[in-house]
């Protein structure tokens, strides 16, 4: 509707009236305004025409004209909202929930793991490599970096610098052993592994660690059980040898003496107890020789030979041994030699002799009638390695299961009344096992009770191409071989031991042998340059200058004669140090006529066949410098003697002090030394009076003087140098 506004007359009152129609609290003003009765208007002055442009509409007239375009933006809106809402459906089942869900486990997950970390019964702990610093750590890493001792770093700090971070050096680095010093004083070991790694994106260590103290501790205790174990051994090595030369030393004097008691003319009656005593003294000796071989075996001291050898011969050897033992006891004995045996084997044929000794003896022992069966023969006849078989039989007491368990038991037989029936110590077939082990044998055993008794040794030793170390040509005996004339022999013979020198001196001459005697390394010396000697046999335990110092005295001055040690007992170190010092042979207390004669008739053989050094080309050392392993032998004997001199003065054992003085005498005498030597036997007359000051105040001034002797021994020796 346009209405005029500028001119009174026909339709003024009708605009008038639709004017009016505005409400009255509103402002007149251009656009739409709502009437009292619902009625919108919207009017508008047209510009300088004076007339007014209304417009009047309703609610109904609005939704007419735009329902229809409302209606379908609703329905976009809605079509809109629903595709976004099954959109956001769609995506929350198939990837906000999934991924809210692995969100959750990585969290739980880490959450479990820092748990068992914290409660973990070992440490663990994750460390930064470049600072250094702890990211993670289990309860007892934080309890042992808190109970660190002050004074030293942190535990993560450790077991930082304990990490190998060298070029090549593998990430996973286990099994490192770290000690740790408590706040308490306390030293706690810990094994720890460590592993280079990547956490957050950077680079850590992983470390886990546990206490071993209580296992480091039981290890030092095994270590300091196995060390006294050892030393122990060592105690009873020493002691068996103590022993042995204790025992041995007497028991040669016996039976040499028994020995030479035979070869002189007796009435019966004093040759059955000179039989009796002979016997009893070789079962002595039977039973310190096996006591000393069970314990070489114990120790690891046994040695075995690797020789060629005729084995039949051997077992003919043995069953001649007891074969009149047997005959003597009522009983049938016989020895089977298999001809299929090859002629020569490689072994070590005392220690086989040894087996089959022990084991005719415990047959012929404990078998009352019937009869007794050595043998030996081939394991598989059509094997050319084939092993030997070592069997004994008897028909004697027999033994039962329960027996026989413990039969190879050291120090064990098979019934407590043996021993009181039989004698004995239960040692025998306990080092036959013992040896049959060493040579990877086997031992096996049949028997029943009061049906006798079946051993069988069964030793895989090979056959030897060579010829046997005692086989002669022509049937004789070791000794018979070698044509030598013993009365134009002459021997020295060395040993501080008085009755020691007289029984070998006796045995000598029994033998056709002329022996002179020296009480000391130096006195042997000096009469080893006054004449002429064959061959010397010298003890090894001498004080002053012992065996292997006389021995070494005697190569010095380039003696090619033979040098026989008389020993009662010799390890395997002792053997090497012989023949370091130039001895040719060891001969075992007691020492027998046969054994000795063969001996020396060998020796004295093979020295005439060696090149004769001129006498000029003798060093001398009784002038001038002392060789420098001499000067040092008698630097330490003084020492020794000194330190043995004045504990004896000391204790008033005046034997001790006159033995001590004539070694120091003897030595040097030995180097020339008249002075020192006079000295000594001032000393020792003043001992023989029981007048201990007096040696006392002598020893006092010859200790000083002795080593500035010695000293000049081996200053002149600069000069020449």
């Amino acid at each position: 509707m346009i209405l005029s506004t500028a001119k009174p007359g026909t339709g003024a009152a009708l605009t008038q009236r639709i004017l009016d129609f505005r409400p009255l609290a509103m402002p007149p003003a251009e656009g739409i305004q709502r009437s009292k009765n619902g009625l919108f208007m919207a009017s508008a002055e047209v510009t300088n025409s004076g007339w007014t442009l209304v417009y009047a509409f309703t609610w109904r007239t609005i939704l007419r004209d735009i329902g229809t375009r409302l209606a379908v933006y609703i329905a976009a809106m809605l079509l809109v909202v629903s595709f976004m809402w099954l959109l956001l459906l769609m995506l929350d089942h198939k990837l906000f929930k999934p991924d809210y869900q692995r969100s959750q486990r990585i969290f739980e997950s880490e959450a479990l793991n820092r748990t068992m970390v914290a409660a973990a019964p070992s440490g663990f702990a994750l460390l930064s490599l470049e600072q250094g610093d702890i990211l993670l750590q289990s309860n007892l890493m934080r309890t042992y970096e808190s109970n660190t001792h002050p004074d030293e770093p942190g535990l993560h700090t450790r077991l930082l610098s304990l990490y190998d971070r060298s070029p090549g050096a593998p990430a996973w680095q286990s099994d490192l052993e770290m000690p740790l010093r408590l706040a308490d004083g306390r030293v706690d070991d810990l094994l720890v592994s460590m592993v280079r790694t990547k956490y957050r994106g950077k680079e850590v260590l992983l470390c886990s660690f546990s206490d071993i103290t209580t296992l480091k501790n039981t290890e030092r205790k095994l270590d300091e059980a196995r060390a006294a174990a050892d030393a122990a051994n060592q105690a009873k090595s020493a002691f068996l040898a103590m022993m042995s030369h204790e025992i041995r030393t007497p028991l040669n004097a016996i039976l040499g003496n028994l020995e030479l008691l035979g070869r002189s003319p007796l009435s019966p009656l004093q040759e059955e107890r000179l039989g009796v005593v002979t016997s009893s003294s070789t079962a002595l000796l039977g039973i310190i020789n096996d006591i000393l071989d069970f314990s070489k075996v114990e120790s690891g001291q046994m040695t075995l030979e690797s020789i060629s050898f005729d084995l039949g011969h051997v077992i003919r050897q043995v069953g001649a041994m007891f074969e009149p033992v047997a005959h003597a006891k009522g009983l049938e004995f016989d020895c089977v030699i298999d001809d299929a045996l090859a002629p020569h084997y490689l072994g070590d044929p005392t220690r086989i002799r040894q087996i089959a000794v022990n084991l005719v003896s415990n047959a012929i022992k404990f078998t009352a009638t019937g009869d007794v069966l050595l043998e030996v023969y081939l394991k598989d006849d059509t094997a050319e390695d084939s092993p030997i078989v070592i069997g004994v039989s008897d028909t004697g007491i027999g033994m039962t299961l329960q027996q026989q368990e413990t039969l190879f038991h050291a120090f064990t037989q098979a019934d407590s009344s043996i021993a009181r029936r039989y004698g004995g110590t239960g040692l025998g077939l306990a080092l036959c096992l013992r040896l049959t082990e060493l040579m990877h044998g086997t031992i096996q055993v049949k028997s029943e009770l009061n049906a006798g008794s079946t051993f069988i040794v069964t030793l895989p030793i090979p056959v030897s191409t060579g010829t046997p170390v005692s086989a002669r040509g022509d049937g004789k005996t070791e000794w018979e071989q070698y044509g030598i004339d013993t009365h134009v022999i002459h021997i020295l013979v060395v040993d501080d031991q008085l009755a020691n020198r007289e029984l070998i001196v006796a045995q000598l001459a029994t033998l056709g042998y002329e022996a002179d005697m020296a009480d000391s390394g130096g006195a042997a010396l000096r009469r080893f340059n006054e004449r002429h000697y064959d061959l010397v046999m010298t003890d090894i335990n001498m004080p002053g200058m012992d065996g292997y110092a006389l021995a070494q005295c005697l190569r010095d001055q380039s003696a090619t004669v033979p040098i026989i040690a008389i020993t009662a007992h010799v390890a395997e170190e002792e053997r090497a140090r012989c023949t370091q010092a130039g001895i040719d042979e060891i001969l075992l207390k007691p020492v027998l006529l046969g054994t000795m004669d063969a001996t020396v008739r060998r020796l004295v053989n093979e020295a005439g066949k060696r090149p004769v050094n001129s006498t000029a080309t003798r060093r001398d050392i009784s002038h001038g410098p002392l060789p420098e392993h001499i000067h040092a032998a008698m630097i330490q004997s003084l020492k020794e003697s000194l330190g043995a001199l004045h504990a004896a003065l000391e204790l008033g054992d005046i034997k001790t002090v006159l033995a001590q003085l004539h070694a120091v005498r003897g030595s040097f005498a030995m180097i020339q030394e008249p002075e020192m030597a006079n000295a000594c036997a001032q000393m020792e007359q003043q001992a023989r009076d029981h007048d201990v000051p007096a040696v006392k105040d002598g020893l006092n001034r010859f200790e000083p003087l002795a080593y500035a002797t010695l000293a000049r021994r081996v200053m002149s020796a600069q000069p020449d140098a």
